[in-house]
């Protein structure tokens, strides 16, 4: 393919300029001293500049931001946000579908922008960095993460858009700005080429002298991403799914052979045999201790690619509730709640499961216990400094269920304690925290789905297995004889709550094409009554809120912003926009 080799459009050049002039990324300089020829000249600033382009990475959408309130949670069926209800915030705006490509919700109304300025400083560096003193093994290396780095910001806009214009030249006065997207094809095959060609520059890890480098980009990085690209371009969003056949907004025509390409690239880094799942200490899952640890333990096997954090209980302050000095920002869905199964693994609404709907919360999933604060669960007291019980049953003081809704409290029943320390409140103690871009669980969970929708339904098994295994599931394994279908809505649940609050499920709506499903279904909850003798009596309802809006297929594909497509008559906006 023809790569476009200019930045794109007037807007974005003169935004990128602006920024260069008002950020800092160079100790005690700012940014625009990247341009300044003596940065090549010094080893340190030159590592700066790859430095600062790290920097920028975020949990998908919050650029910059990690372990904060935000997250991409409350845009989607995984949760509610304590404010949605009472005043205009992103999310709420977003959840009743009051924007447009001219009013955009943060985090959407910066994502083209801040991904092109990561893009530009990964060129310039890719471009400069033979020019520095250091070593030709290590400009050899940098080289290669800037690459992946470049790639790992095409595919967030390609999820955001489709096609966008893929840029690998750095701005110069004399460029032409006024540039057409990309065909969603030749955005995959960039990325993928990109990733096979940087692979073979990278460690698997980095030991001895290179272990301060912890955290950089590795070979399995690389072959991860690819296979995640790989992924959404066979997924119905993507695979045929082209809005007005447009090649723009993706390929034209089905292909089920790309689940095929999407199996292969995910069985490669498999194949690495270096990666694997965290298991509990003496391999024992019964309380899925290693999926607790994988969020929180530095120097695992299974993050593959993640962003690091010095210790802080920036996560615990926004998510606990309030008894445990929380600001108990998000309210988890009741039906994300009741996907996770039964100890047993049998879905809590199968005949013989065991389920009991006025003890839910006994035999359930072990990850359940990980992720969910529910009426009685324990957390550290910061008053007492000993573990107590949470109660969100209904009024119940400080943390209970409201209805309506007023803080402090839950609209749900329920708090998030996923990725948290069960030893750190909302204003005690600290740990580290690791919010996972890459991790070798979405590795199984996109094999068996490729496989799946490949036909190789028989072939899943294993990868869910796996899964469902570490999780503390007793039989792991899924029933036999199940039909392609039958499959499919186990993976989909299996991502549901395995990759719950990693910025998933917002992203699986939309490539799936369930968006009239999910968010035409209103949020729900639990309300658990105390009776007199001390025993709780149980039933699920309906938030007092409207379903949020999802009117298809215009939202599977989020807006260009409007300052963007306004100054170039060649960029084309996104259908229904």
């Amino acid at each position: 393919m023809k790569l476009l080799r200019n930045i794109t459009l007037i807007g974005l050049a003169v935004s990128t300029l602006w920024c260069c002039k008002k950020e800092g990324v160079l100790s005690g300089d700012t940014q625009s001293d990247i341009f300044d020829k003596d940065v090549w000249t010094d080893s340190v600033r030159t590592m700066q500049v790859l430095t600062s382009v790290y920097a920028d990475l975020g949990p998908e959408s919050y650029t910059t931001r990690i372990n904060t309130s935000n997250s991409l949670s409350e845009f989607s069926d995984e949760s509610d946000e304590r404010w949605a209800t009472t005043t205009t915030t992103p999310a709420g705006t977003f959840q009743k579908g009051n924007y447009s490509a001219s009013s955009l919700p943060a985090p959407f109304n910066t994502v083209w922008k801040d991904s092109y300025k990561s893009i530009r400083k990964a060129n310039l560096f890719i471009n400069r960095v033979d020019e520095s003193p250091l070593s030709a093994q290590t400009r050899k290396r940098m080289k290669a993460e800037a690459r992946f780095l470049r790639s790992w910001y095409y595919h967030l806009l390609m999820k955001h858009y489709g096609g966008i214009p893929l840029v690998d030249h750095v701005l110069t006065i004399d460029d032409d700005f006024n540039l057409p997207r990309n065909s969603y094809e030749e955005g995959v095959n960039y990325i993928v080429k990109e990733m096979d060609e940087a692979a073979a520059d990278l460690p698997m890890e980095y030991t001895g002298t290179e272990g301060q480098n912890y955290g950089r980009i590795t070979r399995g990085a690389c072959l991860a991403l690819k296979a995640r690209v790989l992924l959404f371009a066979a997924s119905p969003l993507f695979n045929g799914g082209a809005a007005d056949q447009n090649p723009v907004f993706g390929y034209p025509t089905e292909d089920k052979a790309r689940w095929t390409k999407a199996a292969q690239a995910a069985k490669a880094v498999i194949d690495l045999n270096f990666y694997g799942l965290l298991q509990g200490e003496g391999g024992n899952n019964t309380t899925a201790e290693g999926f607790y640890n994988v969020f929180l333990q530095r120097v695992n096997k299974e993050l593959i690619f993640a962003r690091l954090s010095g210790s802080n209980r920036t996560y615990e302050n926004a998510h606990l509730p309030s008894s445990r000095g929380g600001a108990y920002h998000t309210s988890p869905n009741g039906d994300y709640v009741d996907a996770y199964p039964m100890r047993n693994g049998m879905p809590i609404n199968t005949p013989g499961s065991g389920y009991d709907p006025q003890n839910p919360y006994v035999n359930r999933d072990p990850r359940f216990y990980r992720s969910v604060i529910y009426n009685g669960a324990l957390w550290l007291n910061p008053s007492t400094n000993t573990k107590q019980a949470v109660f969100t049953y209904f009024n119940a003081p400080s943390d209970g269920l409201s209805i309506p809704f007023v803080t402090p409290g839950t609209q749900t029943g329920y708090y998030n304690r996923k990725m948290m320390s069960e030893d750190v409140t909302g204003s005690t103690g600290g740990t580290q925290h690791f919010f996972p871009f890459l991790r070798y669980a979405e590795v199984l969970l996109n094999y068996a789905e490729a496989l799946n929708e490949s036909g190789q339904t028989t072939d899943a098994y294993e990868p869910m297995r796996q899964i469902r295994e570490r999780a503390g599931l007793s039989p792991a394994a899924l029933p036999s004889g199940l039909s392609q279908e039958q499959m499919r809505k186990f993976i989909r649940d299996e991502r549901r709550i395995e990759l719950a609050f990693e910025d998933h499920r917002f992203w699986d709506i939309r490539r799936w094409k369930i968006g009239a499903s999910t968010y035409g279904t209103i949020l729900r909850g639990m309300k658990i009554i105390k009776n007199t003798n001390g025993t709780y009596s149980y039933e699920k309802f309906d938030l007092p809120k409207p379903a949020s809006v999802f009117i298809e297929p215009k939202m599977n594909l989020l807006p260009i912003p409007a300052v963007q497509v306004n100054i170039s008559d060649k960029l084309i906006q996104n259908p229904g926009w």
